[in-house]
């Protein structure tokens, strides 16, 4: 058996991975984190980090970072003639993951990290530990969490029926609210919300037959269209596809999965960088007893599970429900969001897809 040179080894340097790296080596694990890209970088993303991952991003960056960041204390939906306002208590915060994911990467080499960047993990296989192939070197680890997304060399969703594609870039506009808008129209949504006191990012995911650019986005929802007209690009759109969807799974083939790797959440609920935290540190969390010697790798594997089923489950099962609700009729459609506009319905609505973070 060759001997393992690391505890554990992270594919993919987001919010899941830096979170698991920082969480692993805090506990006296070694920790090698690769990552595909080189930071900074822009990521199609809402940007929108939700109240209930705050706290763990304090404990990931320190108390310090991003208190700058805008505050997000309200939630717009525009999906007819009357916006629906949601109250969001405590508030939100908009970090864009230009420099969010920097910043975890930078902390989990402050925590002890070997973290290289410009690698790609193309191939894992297991024995008594894993062998880990990018395309020039091979590494031993104990374990091996995935989290590269929902769509890399590692992972790849089943993505038969509809193609979504989603879309991002940052816009030069004056003053912008602060608040999350979401602006609905057939064949996806598009949401908008300040990055700084005079952009704001919009991001959307639309069907691959209704919209294939921004500016076709911003013409299919008439208070979309008005509000960008003025608006000035900061950097070119990015794209990426295919958004798929599928049953939260989180493990596969002894390796651990975390953030979309394990599942994709729909981006109009608002958790998925939430998501992707909690579930890497619930990763590292599971397997620090096997790294301990208090429990094997598949025991370790069954408690991450059992944990991120009850914690998390439940926010992928309501969001689909929510995405099934906005897909009926238009007739059943207004009658579901005259519902939703009603503040007792409205606050179900948003903890029914917000994670129990423990």
């Amino acid at each position: 058996m060759e001997k393992a040179a690391y505890d554990l080894i992270v594919a993919g340097a987001g919010p899941a991975g830096s979170a698991c790296a920082i969480t692993a080596a805090r506990a006296g694990a070694k920790v090698l984190l690769l990552e595909k890209d080189r930071f900074p970088r822009h990521k199609v993303c809402g940007e929108f980090v939700s109240p209930e991952s705050l706290r763990l991003l304090e404990w990931l960056l320190g108390e310090k970072q991003f208190q700058t960041s805008p505050e997000i204390g309200v939630s717009r939906v525009f999906f007819g003639n009357e916006p629906i306002t949601l109250p969001i208590s405590p508030c939100a915060r908009s970090i864009s993951r230009f420099d969010l994911d920097s910043a975890l990467l930078q902390a989990a080499r402050q925590a002890g990290v070997q973290a290289d960047e410009g690698v790609t993990v193309r191939e894992i296989a297991q024995q008594d530990n894993f062998q880990v192939r990018t395309a020039g070197k091979s590494f031993v680890a104990r374990a091996v969490v995935n989290a590269t997304g929902r769509w890399s060399q590692l992972t790849q969703y089943p993505h038969g029926g509809e193609k979504w594609i989603g879309l991002k870039a940052h816009f030069r506009e004056d003053a912008p609210p602060p608040s999350v808008d979401l602006y609905f129209f057939n064949g996806g949504y598009c949401g908008v919300q300040p990055v700084g006191p005079d952009a704001v990012n919009a991001s959307a995911m639309v069907r691959a037959d209704a919209a294939h650019s921004l500016e076709e986005v911003f013409a299919r929802n008439p208070e979309l269209w008005r509000r960008s007209r003025d608006w000035q690009p900061i950097f070119s759109p990015i794209t990426t596809s295919p958004l798929c969807f599928r049953r939260p799974q989180t493990e596969s083939r002894g390796v651990f999965l975390a953030g979309d790797a394990a599942s994709f959440v729909d981006p109009f609920a608002g958790d998925g960088i939430s998501l992707a935290l909690h579930t890497g540190r619930l990763a590292a969390e599971s397997l620090q007893p096997f790294f301990l010697g208090q429990t094997s790798l598949g025991e370790a594997h069954r408690s991450y599970r059992d944990s991120y089923m009850k914690r998390f489950g439940p926010v992928y099962r309501n969001a689909a429900r929510i995405r099934v609700a906005l897909a009926a009729p238009v007739f059943i459609r207004s009658i579901l969001l005259r519902l939703a506009s009603t503040r007792p319905v409205a606050g179900v609505l948003v903890q029914s897809t917000r994670a129990q973070c423990g």
